[in-house]
């Protein structure tokens, strides 16, 4: 999109979403909060948690041998996916052998990444989302708006117009009770009768084939055990070595996921699962014995994460748990949403990282600038990952890429050594010293210049100035110019009515709940 109309985009999320997103984000984050305040080795946890997924990144071609010998071993199969294709074509080929017409998916960001459903539905294969979130957005057919509430961006009363207006319901749904209890009974009967269950995984545990399910619902758990088929997609990068390297990540991911103490599912599957495929046409015969005929499949999707493990600059991304936590806590997310800050596929300020290295620069660049570097993310993620740091590599990549044709027009002004590292604004303003000297020498000249209606057209055009905005005016005698030949025998100026021992201050400050940081709008107040 042009600048233009990405202003104008945003300002349409900002009415139509930016309430919403505003609400969930600012609840979330005042839980995780209070849910952190009750501990005193949260550091503790998140530096623990941090060298486990280093020391994975570091091991991973060994960690994936091991997991796959592990779940063949017990029974299934393991399937490495170069890419989306690959991964669409195997999952496909699975629901087939199956003659499968329906498959109950639980919540999976990868499987977004692949769009598996349009593959699948290509196929012959109804898909069912039983998340409800991922529901609601399948039945108004809109893509996630943030990693793990995906629809962070619809209210109460979007939902129940949506869900009134596509379902026969009998009575109207408008409380968030009657949506959550038609949308249980809806996916439940999409569940007993799927062919094929679907899942992601939070954590797979290489040296036992265990697959970790964070989930608010028990949807994910219901679909791994009750059709005889589970295939369950994660990117490489969800490995790590053992069960034993789980407490850290236990303790951290749903306080920063929702702000709870622990998630209300903590599933931890070693499948195929050892216990018998329910009949639920004769649901009266009892249950006994387990089932020799499930099937298990782990399909594990590289998509570009083997470049970025190589990548010294990007390889942090791989230590994402895909919390959202990064998300909530940024001031531009909690008001525009992940339909604005966001690519293909991933949203926040993690996203950046995911878009460049599983679709590439391009999609990274259409949200990238929303990242101001303030680094409230870095204190909010569970694994301590630099995001601003992988914003910034990721904004000079793309900036590098650009068309330098210009670059005479702010040769000398650059900070840096290389002039075609920076985006032509950056480099435009960036060096304000030099660039005041030369206003300060030439004006009045340079004021003229500047606001001469050809040269806005220009910054514009070029370096991406608004014509609108308002620039500096400069002045031909300096601060220091001033300093050294003001009268000093003259005593200071006091304000009218007030005597020079009580000077008149006015500041400006943001305030918010003494002994904890911001999580959304900034309230500016002036005190005298």
């Amino acid at each position: 999109m042009s600048r233009r109309e990405k202003a104008q985009h945003i300002r349409h999320l900002l009415d139509t979403e930016g309430d919403a997103v505003f609400e969930n984000t600012t609840h979330v984050n005042d839980g995780r909060l209070e849910a952190n305040a009750t501990r005193d080795d949260i550091e503790d946890l998140r530096t623990a948690a941090r060298r486990i997924k280093e020391d994975a990144i570091e091991q991973l071609p060994d960690l994936i041998e091991t997991v796959r010998e592990q779940v063949e071993a017990n029974g299934g199969e393991v399937y490495l996916a170069d890419d989306a294709a690959d991964a669409n074509q195997y999952i496909t080929a699975v629901a087939e052998s199956k003659d499968a017409d329906l498959l109950a998916k639980s919540k999976s960001m990868t499987s977004e990444e692949i769009e598996v459903n349009d593959a699948l539905e290509a196929a012959g294969v109804d898909v069912c989302e039983t998340d409800l979130g991922e529901f609601v957005l399948q039945v108004a057919d809109e893509a996630p708006s943030h990693l793990v509430g995906p629809a962070f961006h619809k209210s109460t009363a979007d939902i129940a117009t949506l869900f009134n207006a596509h379902f026969d319901t009998g009575k109207p749904l408008d409380t968030a009770e009657d949506l959550t209890q038609f949308a249980r009974d809806h996916v439940g009967d999409q569940i007993r009768a799927a062919d094929v269950g679907m899942t992601g995984a939070n954590f797979v545990f290489a040296e036992s084939g265990t697959l970790a399910l964070v989930t608010n619902e028990g949807n994910a758990r219901k679909c791994a055990v009750t059709p005889d088929t589970h295939v369950a997609i994660a990117g490489v990068e969800k490995l790590i070595p053992s069960l034993d390297d789980f407490p850290p990540f236990a303790e951290l991911i749903a306080r920063a996921a929702g702000g709870q103490d622990i998630a209300t599912y903590l599933s931890l599957l070693t499948p195929p699962v050892d216990s018998p495929v329910v009949d639920f046409e004769n649901p009266h015969e009892p249950l006994d014995g387990a089932s020799d005929d499930r099937e298990f499949h782990l399909v594990l999707l590289d998509n570009g994460r083997t470049e970025m493990r190589e990548d010294d600059e990007l390889r942090e991304t791989l230590y994402c748990i895909r919390c959202g936590a990064c998300a909530n806590s940024c001031a531009n997310f909690q008001h525009v949403g992940g339909h604005a800050f966001g690519g293909e596929t991933y949203t926040g300020g993690i996203a950046t990282g995911w878009e460049a290295g599983v679709h590439g620069l391009d999609s990274a660049a259409e949200f990238n600038d929303l990242c101001t570097g303030c680094s409230r993310c870095v204190d909010a993620c569970p694994v301590k990952i630099d995001i601003p740091w992988i914003n910034t590599v990721v904004r000079d990549r793309i900036n590098r890429g650009d068309d330098q044709e210009f670059d005479w027009l702010v040769e000398g002004l650059t900070p840096d050594a290389d002039p075609g590292g920076l985006d032509l604004q950056k480099r435009l303003f960036g060096n304000f010293g030099t660039l005041a000297k030369l206003g300060s020498a030439t004006a009045p000249v340079s004021n003229w210049l500047a606001d001469w209606g050809p040269s806005r057209a220009i910054m514009e055009r070029v370096a991406g100035v608004d014509r609108r905005r308002d620039l500096p005016a400069f002045r031909r005698e300096t601060l220091v110019d001033w300093f050294e030949s003001r009268d000093r025998s003259r005593p200071p100026a006091t304000p009218t009515g007030r005597s020079s021992s009580t000077p008149t201050r006015t500041r400006t400050t943001c305030s918010w709940t003494a002994g904890r940081p911001p999580s959304g709008r900034l309230r500016r107040s002036a005190s005298t």
